[in-house]
């Protein structure tokens, strides 16, 4: 970690800087990825996962209400949660990014459900 001196600049509350803040944690961070009709693959990084019920087994993820991706998740029958394990936080900045095809140069296995 480097260490700066606070500014006047710095004191002021920066939602850019407390969303680069709170990226950096990764425990309790989940990776969403569900494939749509087409065969492509969609991921998102998600850190609102909680259990809810264990009979039945039941989890809560939440999605904002105009996050572009939302349609594609309401209208699948299936998507897999990975709940990531410490020294993956580059699964999860990855995933955070918005780039074209987040799923380019990760390996994955298929469950069978897909």
């Amino acid at each position: 970690m480097h260490k700066r001196s606070p500014t006047a600049a710095s004191r002021e509350f920066d939602n850019r800087h407390f969303r680069n803040a709170l990226s950096q944690f990764a425990t309790g961070v989940t990776v969403i990825t569900t494939r749509l009709g087409d065969g492509t693959f969609l991921g998102l990084t998600a850190s609102s996962f909680n259990s809810v019920s264990l009979d039945p087994p039941l989890v809560l993820w939440s999605l904002a209400q105009d996050a572009t991706s939302l349609p594609v998740f309401t209208g699948n029958s299936h998507y897999v949660i990975n709940v990531l394990a410490a020294g993956q936080d580059w699964l999860a900045e990855r995933f955070a990014r918005r780039i074209q095809n987040r799923f380019e140069g990760v390996e994955f296995d298929l469950s069978h459900t897909g």
